[in-house]
């Protein structure tokens, strides 16, 4: 199939950009897999152009995305910007039989993973003729604990179907840690070493490598600003909660003293021991202590109303819980504080809850939103964002952890982390949503969320120095 090529809108390549695109042409033509770290907004989309239409324009190519949103989006951009008409893309809702003649007849063929295992399925030989495959993202193959195969389904199979082919994998952050549990073991490892260890033969290039090139002259730099909640019922009700998953702990410790009195001197010694170690305790117990930093997590971020029934089942009294938290708790009035500061803003959060209330209040203090949760059609999402980036008005995008994925919001000016979770590498992207700027991630002063923040933004700040700062205030 002759692969024809409009004429696309002319980018000039970056010193970095050549860098990669020459040793990757390199280590290709030696046979060899390539694994790229590209710091987030630094050009893989286009980097993935150039390796399609120019490097390899002779090879037939396969184009992964991990999320559907990138998918159509990145379709979208080779066919309409970049001009590459003949790039051919399959989803879910295509026919099986038409998923696999594309497979088969197209010389370039942007996927969802699971889509073509479902086609390959059916037909396993359907991308035989394919020479490359690019992996977006390629870091979400890894997962984040596993106690067999360290890869995400349905990638353990998928790579069988690969073993012939170069592989090519990108992405913005490669410098997490994942946990293997083997025999009651516990073993931590580096997840780039593990995607070496599946890709046989790869070479990498990392971002410390990139960084004696011109890469710093494109990064825009995210100012953190670890920002402190005055509310002293949320302190009060975490010192409470806090109290009742102490009981649950030392529980725990008694029962083990009986079980493995070296055990519980080593994590009486060792607090943070208990959560990554196999306990021969009670399943009830462990229950009772793991259920608590769950109801923790519910208290600092979601509205009052909805965190009451979650401190309720976890045995605090529920009369004094109704007499002390309030339906709008100190985050949001921070949350309505910031953003009435600033054009446009985004604001991440876990819960569907707390970003239906910020929505509500903001449009009582007549500020335009947008929002975009798990609810909203991938398709639907693109035409949502387009009001926020054209709007020549106040706007505040609320935005879910679910609704968050493969969105790019450089438009705004401030994004808000309203509640923190501990994976350096979730936070991190997070925090390039919107591509430099200011950021601020909240907490609540007088509960343990003070440590949870400096330890996680001490982290970002060591693992990705090239990119963020840490600011006081």
């Amino acid at each position: 199939m002759n692969n024809s090529v409009i004429k696309p809108t002319e980018f000039k390549p970056r010193g970095y950009q050549v860098e990669i695109l020459d040793r990757t042409l390199t280590n290709t033509l030696r046979g060899l897999n390539t694994i790229i770290e590209l710091d987030c907004g630094s050009g893989k989309r286009y980097l993935q152009y150039e390796l399609i239409a120019k490097r390899f324009r002779e090879k037939n190519i396969l184009l992964l995305l991990q999320a559907s949103t990138s998918l159509y989006e990145t379709y979208r951009y080779f066919r309409d910007v970049y001009g590459l008409r003949s790039v051919e893309m399959i989803d879910s809702r295509l026919p099986s039989k038409n998923r696999a003649y594309k497979l088969r007849n197209a010389k370039v063929v942007l996927s969802l993973p699971q889509t073509l295992m479902n086609t390959l399925k059916i037909d396993p030989n359907a991308i035989d003729h394919f020479d490359i495959v690019l992996i977006n993202e390629v870091d979400q193959l890894i997962r984040r604990r596993s106690t067999s195969s360290s890869l995400k389904q349905p990638y353990g199979k998928l790579l069988e179907f690969f073993r012939d082919k170069t592989i090519i994998g990108m992405s913005g952050t490669l410098r997490d840690e994942h946990y293997i549990e083997d025999n009651q073991q516990l073993v931590i490892r580096n997840e780039l070493n593990t995607l070496v260890d599946y890709f046989k033969g790869a070479q990498l290039i990392t971002m410390d490598e990139l960084m004696t090139t011109d890469i710093s002259e494109y990064i825009a730099v995210t100012s953190i600003i670890p920002t402190a909640v005055e509310d002293e019922n949320m302190a009060n009700l975490t010192m409470e909660l806090q109290a009742h998953i102490e009981e649950a702990r030392e529980e725990i410790l008694q029962s083990l003293e009986e079980e493995d009195p070296a055990l519980a001197k080593e994590i009486r010694d060792r607090p943070s021991k208990i959560f990554n170690t196999y306990l021969p305790v009670e399943e009830s117990l462990l229950q009772k202590f793991n259920k608590g930093y769950l109801v923790r997590k519910y208290l600092w971020g979601l509205p009052g109303e909805d965190s009451k029934k979650h401190l309720y089942s976890y045995g605090l009294d529920p009369q004094w819980v109704r007499d002390t938290i309030r339906d709008v708790p100190g985050k949001f009035h921070k949350t309505f504080d910031l953003v009435k500061h600033a054009q446009k803003s985004v604001v991440l959060c876990s819960y569907l809850s707390t970003c239906d209330l910020l929505e509500s209040r903001l449009h009582q203090m007549g500020i335009g939103t947008i929002k975009i949760t798990g609810r909203i059609p991938h398709k639907k999402r693109d035409e949502i964002l387009q009001e926020f980036r054209q709007a020549d008005k106040q706007m505040v995008a609320i935005i879910s952890n679910v609704g968050e994925r493969d969105l790019d919001i450089p438009e705004a000016e401030l994004l808000i982390v309203f509640d923190l979770v501990r994976t350096t590498k979730t936070v991190y992207q997070k925090l390039k949503r919107t591509r430099g700027g200011e950021c601020r991630i909240l907490f609540y002063n007088g509960t343990d969320e003070v440590k949870k923040v400096s330890s996680v933004t001490k982290s970002i700040r060591e693992k990705y120095p090239w990119s963020t700062e840490i600011v006081t205030e």
